[in-house]
């Protein structure tokens, strides 16, 4: 019309306008990691079913680990971590979570996890020695199937594996951390290694080193670099200072056990870190280095990786000549890279050896033969570890039933109030299974001794792997009173001659 003025408004397609809220609404996606995701239901799933169908009963420091947990939710007891091992804070923060399940199902969830974490290492080995073979696909497979392979003849891995240790879940959150980073899931990756740091103390340098690069390359990550850096010494140092005053008190116990490191504490931890996998293992990671170094061009990531588990050993060797016990067990994400490594240097040699055949489809079959030959050359090596794996099972079947037995014998002297007829009363018990004991009387670490200091009841097992040294006596205490016999154990009301008895339990 005439004098009026029109006003056109730009037309706005539905696509335009889809791709504006997509961008106004948060990305997800990054949340979602797949492999680890998928990878973990499934190791769940398994570990639940070996809760079921193999002996389930946790360690000395599952225990304890366990028994924090309930004093976090419970409000009837305090929050005291002294009188047991040295404090992990990842365990801990699990087993919180499974105490509000109840006391019968929370032993075995923590089992578990921890068997979940395990079988999670493997995988992260199969995944990442396949990615680092530059080869055909069987290539990839065998390098894989060795890595992981070799995870599982790892020394002692059955044990922890069996009794719900934290060790095999640190391979598997080391290596994840890897594979992570290498699928461009960088939070994923310090997330990880956050995790990896919340059980060994080692991981600290290398995490700090890695925040320093994502803080640099990845600066969308910086709010989770700073909570996650901020969140290692808040989960270490204050649970030990509120539980007993003490911040430090994980080191502190650490100092307190040698170790047994005898007169040349380098010699003997340098010696652990060798034996802790197979020798031939070590050999094979050791060509794949040599691999990774002569290759043009080289193969950086594999001689970083290399360098990573050199590093830790360095930690490792370091701590111990400080005065830290220097176990075999604090090498463990070491090995696990060995493994690693070795799955490709064993393939690599197979290939290499397979060079000289001029067929295409010859050279494949010898390649795969000499890969056969040199895993079968480790074999006499194996024997040993796959020995010390079947003897687990019978362990943990002795372990199930020493543990049913001790929780009749806890019944059999009146249960809590029967031993703790007062807030000062005292029990004692073998040292290895005083974690358990505590956990079944429902009471703090501290109130449950491995040796007869006080007055009280005492527990006494058989003298051996299980159960540990029985509870030495003190010497004022020279009334012995037996009060029940259950199975393998003995319960002793110990007393002073012309001692106050009111509370002394049964």
């Amino acid at each position: 019309m005439e004098g009026q003025v029109l006003t056109q408004t730009p037309a706005v397609s539905r696509s335009d306008s889809a791709s504006t809220r997509e961008r106004r609404l948060p990305d997800w996606r990054g949340l979602w990691y797949g492999p680890f995701l998928w990878s973990a239901l499934g190791c769940l799933v398994l570990a639940a079913i070996s809760a079921a169908v193999l002996p389930t009963v946790p360690s000395y420091d599952p225990w304890a680990w366990i028994s924090w947990g309930r004093e976090v939710i419970d409000p009837h007891l305090s929050f005291a971590i002294s009188g047991g091992p040295s404090w992990k804070p990842l365990p801990v923060m699990f087993t919180t979570v499974w105490a509000l399940f109840g006391s019968a199902a929370a032993p075995t969830l923590w089992v578990i996890t921890a068997r979940a974490g395990g079988l999670l290492g493997i995988v992260a080995a199969y995944l990442l020695a396949s990615r680092l073979i530059r080869g055909p696909r069987w290539a990839k497979v065998a390098a894989g199937l060795i890595a992981g392979a070799g995870i599982v003849i790892t020394q002692a891995w059955w044990d922890e594996m069996f009794r719900g240790t934290s060790e095999p879940m640190l391979i598997a959150t080391a290596l994840w951390a890897v594979l992570a980073h290498l699928d461009g899931r960088r939070g994923w990756a310090f997330s990880l290694g956050v995790a990896t740091s919340l059980i060994r103390p080692e991981a600290w340098p290398l995490i700090i080193v890695y925040a320093a690069w994502l803080w640099w390359k990845e600066p969308r990550l910086r709010v989770l670099v700073v909570l996650g850096l901020f969140s290692i010494p808040f989960f270490w140092f204050v649970p030990p200072w509120v539980g007993s005053g003490q911040p430090f008190l994980a080191a502190v116990h650490a100092e307190e056990y040698n170790g047994d490191l005898g007169k040349h504490p380098l010699f003997t931890v340098l010696g652990r870190g060798v034996d802790i996998q197979l020798l031939p293992v070590l050999l094979a990671g050791v060509v794949a280095v040599a691999f990774a170094w002569f290759d043009k061009p080289r193969d950086r990531l594999l001689l970083a990786l290399a360098g990573g588990t050199l590093v830790w050993w360095v930690i490792v060797v370091g701590m111990t000549l400080d005065g830290y016990p220097g176990l075999e067990r604090f090498y463990l994400p070491a090995a696990g890279m060995t493994c690693v490594l070795a799955g490709v240097g064993i393939v690599r040699l197979g290939l290499l050896g397979a060079r000289v055949v001029p067929r295409r489809r010859g050279a494949t079959a010898v390649a795969i033969g000499l890969t056969a030959v040199l895993v079968a050359i480790t074999i006499p090596f194996v024997g040993g570890r796959i020995n010390q794996a079947g003897a687990e099972e019978k362990i943990a079947s002795q372990a199930v039933t020493r543990l049913d037995q001790m929780t009749a014998a806890v019944a059999a002297v009146g249960g809590h109030h029967g031993v703790f007829p007062c807030k000062s009363s005292f029990a004692a018990v073998n040292h290895s299974v005083q974690t358990a004991l505590a956990w079944k009387l429902h009471v703090t670490l501290g109130r449950v001794g491995t040796s007869m200091r006080h007055q009280g009841v005492m527990f006494v097992g058989p003298h051996d792997s299980i159960d540990g040294i029985e509870p030495p006596i003190d010497p004022r205490l020279t009334q012995k009173q037996l009060i029940a016999h259950v199975g393998a154990w003995k319960m002793y009301r110990m007393t002073a001659p012309n001692s106050d008895y009111r509370c002394v339990g049964r």
